[in-house]
Protein backbone atom coordinates (compact mmCIF):
# COMPACT_ATOMS: atom_id res chain seq x y z
CA UNK A 1 0.00 0.00 0.00
CA UNK A 2 1.46 3.02 -1.00
CA UNK A 3 0.50 6.73 0.09
CA UNK A 4 -1.62 7.06 -3.26
CA UNK A 5 -3.70 4.65 -1.89
CA UNK A 6 -4.82 6.35 1.38
CA UNK A 7 -7.59 8.32 0.04
CA UNK A 8 -10.54 5.87 0.84
CA UNK A 9 -9.61 3.53 4.08
CA UNK A 10 -11.11 0.15 5.18
CA UNK A 11 -11.27 0.54 8.85
CA UNK A 12 -14.27 -1.59 9.75
CA UNK A 13 -11.92 -4.07 11.49
CA UNK A 14 -10.36 -1.26 13.13
CA UNK A 15 -9.98 -2.14 17.03
CA UNK A 16 -11.20 1.09 18.79
CA UNK A 17 -9.73 -0.16 22.31
CA UNK A 18 -6.55 0.38 21.32
CA UNK A 19 -4.62 3.59 20.90
CA UNK A 20 -5.82 5.12 24.00
CA UNK A 21 -4.67 8.86 24.24
CA UNK A 22 -5.61 9.64 27.48
CA UNK A 23 -2.92 10.49 30.13
CA UNK A 24 -1.57 7.75 32.23
CA UNK A 25 -2.02 7.42 35.79
CA UNK A 26 0.48 10.31 37.70
CA UNK A 27 3.62 7.68 39.10
CA UNK A 28 7.12 7.71 38.27
CA UNK A 29 7.56 5.58 35.17
CA UNK A 30 10.87 3.56 34.24
CA UNK A 31 10.97 4.69 30.77
CA UNK A 32 13.53 5.30 28.12
CA UNK A 33 14.75 8.34 25.82
CA UNK A 34 12.66 7.19 22.46
CA UNK A 35 13.02 10.70 20.11
CA UNK A 36 14.55 13.62 20.54
CA UNK A 37 14.24 17.20 18.24
CA UNK A 38 15.26 20.28 17.74
CA UNK A 39 12.21 23.13 19.00
CA UNK A 40 12.18 26.95 19.18
CA UNK A 41 10.51 29.50 20.82
CA UNK A 42 7.66 30.65 18.23
CA UNK A 43 5.36 32.22 20.81
CA UNK A 44 5.96 35.79 22.14
CA UNK A 45 3.89 35.22 25.13
CA UNK A 46 5.51 32.62 26.32
CA UNK A 47 8.31 31.82 29.42
CA UNK A 48 11.29 32.31 26.95
CA UNK A 49 12.14 34.68 24.08
CA UNK A 50 11.47 34.18 20.87
CA UNK A 51 13.73 31.82 18.95
CA UNK A 52 15.12 30.29 22.22
CA UNK A 53 16.25 26.71 21.27
CA UNK A 54 15.25 23.42 22.99
CA UNK A 55 14.96 19.83 22.39
CA UNK A 56 11.43 17.87 22.88
CA UNK A 57 12.40 14.95 24.21
CA UNK A 58 9.71 11.81 23.90
CA UNK A 59 10.10 9.32 26.49
CA UNK A 60 8.53 5.62 26.04
CA UNK A 61 7.06 3.45 29.28
CA UNK A 62 9.32 0.27 29.63
CA UNK A 63 6.90 -2.56 31.12
CA UNK A 64 3.82 -2.95 32.96
CA UNK A 65 0.54 -1.93 31.62
CA UNK A 66 1.03 1.20 30.29
CA UNK A 67 4.45 -0.03 28.38
CA UNK A 68 4.99 1.89 25.26
CA UNK A 69 3.18 5.06 26.22
CA UNK A 70 4.53 8.34 25.79
CA UNK A 71 5.11 11.60 27.41
CA UNK A 72 7.07 14.82 26.44
CA UNK A 73 9.08 17.18 28.27
CA UNK A 74 10.70 20.42 26.44
CA UNK A 75 14.15 21.56 27.70
CA UNK A 76 14.80 25.43 26.54
CA UNK A 77 17.96 26.75 26.54
CA UNK A 78 18.05 30.63 27.65
CA UNK A 79 20.20 32.99 25.77
CA UNK A 80 22.96 34.65 27.87
CA UNK A 81 21.08 37.95 28.19
CA UNK A 82 17.76 36.13 29.96
CA UNK A 83 16.86 37.06 33.37
CA UNK A 84 20.40 35.37 34.55
CA UNK A 85 18.34 33.35 37.36
CA UNK A 86 15.81 32.17 35.44
CA UNK A 87 18.24 30.89 32.79
CA UNK A 88 20.28 29.30 35.43
CA UNK A 89 17.38 28.03 36.62
CA UNK A 90 16.39 26.16 33.12
CA UNK A 91 20.18 25.55 32.61
CA UNK A 92 19.89 22.93 35.64
CA UNK A 93 16.54 21.34 34.62
CA UNK A 94 18.54 21.08 31.20
CA UNK A 95 21.64 19.58 33.25
CA UNK A 96 19.77 17.04 35.62
CA UNK A 97 17.70 15.63 32.68
CA UNK A 98 21.55 14.68 30.78
CA UNK A 99 22.83 13.39 34.40
CA UNK A 100 19.64 11.50 34.80
CA UNK A 101 20.38 9.67 30.98
CA UNK A 102 23.93 8.77 32.25
CA UNK A 103 26.23 11.81 31.92
CA UNK A 104 28.69 12.35 34.90
CA UNK A 105 28.07 15.57 36.28
CA UNK A 106 31.58 16.72 35.79
CA UNK A 107 30.93 16.30 32.00
CA UNK A 108 27.65 18.07 32.12
CA UNK A 109 28.78 20.50 33.71
CA UNK A 110 32.68 21.23 32.59
CA UNK A 111 31.48 24.24 30.52
CA UNK A 112 32.30 22.21 27.32
CA UNK A 113 29.67 19.42 27.03
CA UNK A 114 29.89 17.67 23.41
CA UNK A 115 26.36 17.74 23.08
CA UNK A 116 24.89 14.74 20.71
CA UNK A 117 21.10 14.55 21.17
CA UNK A 118 21.03 11.31 18.83
CA UNK A 119 22.93 9.58 21.67
CA UNK A 120 20.47 9.90 24.05
CA UNK A 121 17.95 7.94 22.19
CA UNK A 122 17.76 4.75 24.59
CA UNK A 123 18.89 5.73 27.44
CA UNK A 124 16.57 4.34 30.52
CA UNK A 125 15.69 6.87 33.62
CA UNK A 126 12.95 7.19 35.51
CA UNK A 127 10.48 9.80 34.92
CA UNK A 128 7.85 11.56 37.37
CA UNK A 129 4.64 12.26 35.49
CA UNK A 130 1.81 14.20 37.20
CA UNK A 131 -1.93 14.84 34.83
CA UNK A 132 -2.26 18.27 33.95
CA UNK A 133 -6.21 19.29 34.23
CA UNK A 134 -8.25 20.05 30.67
CA UNK A 135 -8.36 23.72 29.86
CA UNK A 136 -11.61 24.65 27.62
CA UNK A 137 -10.11 27.86 27.62
CA UNK A 138 -7.08 27.01 25.84
CA UNK A 139 -8.72 23.75 23.97
CA UNK A 140 -6.68 21.53 25.17
CA UNK A 141 -7.84 18.13 26.96
CA UNK A 142 -6.20 16.71 30.46
CA UNK A 143 -2.47 15.52 29.33
CA UNK A 144 0.36 14.47 30.99
CA UNK A 145 3.19 17.05 32.23
CA UNK A 146 6.79 15.06 32.98
CA UNK A 147 7.93 16.85 36.62
CA UNK A 148 11.14 14.90 37.02
CA UNK A 149 13.59 13.03 35.28
CA UNK A 150 16.01 11.39 37.25
CA UNK A 151 18.60 8.18 37.17
CA UNK A 152 17.08 5.09 36.57
CA UNK A 153 19.28 4.07 39.95
CA UNK A 154 17.43 6.34 41.68
CA UNK A 155 15.43 5.24 44.24
CA UNK A 156 13.52 6.77 47.15
CA UNK A 157 11.51 5.34 50.32
CA UNK A 158 8.53 6.54 48.77
CA UNK A 159 8.62 4.98 45.62
CA UNK A 160 6.66 1.51 45.29
CA UNK A 161 7.44 -1.22 43.02
CA UNK A 162 5.75 -2.91 39.87
CA UNK A 163 6.44 -3.56 36.33
CA UNK A 164 6.93 -0.44 34.27
CA UNK A 165 5.84 2.08 37.16
CA UNK A 166 8.28 2.76 40.06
Amino acid sequence: MGIEDLGTLNLADADLTKGDFDPIPPAIYEMHVHEVKLVEVKNDTGRYPLGTPGFNVQFRVDGGKYDNRVVFKAFYLPPADYDSEKRKIALGIFANFLIAIGYPQEEVTSGSFNNDPTDWVGRKCKVSVKIRPANAEKGYSAQNEVTSVKPLAATSASESTGAGIL
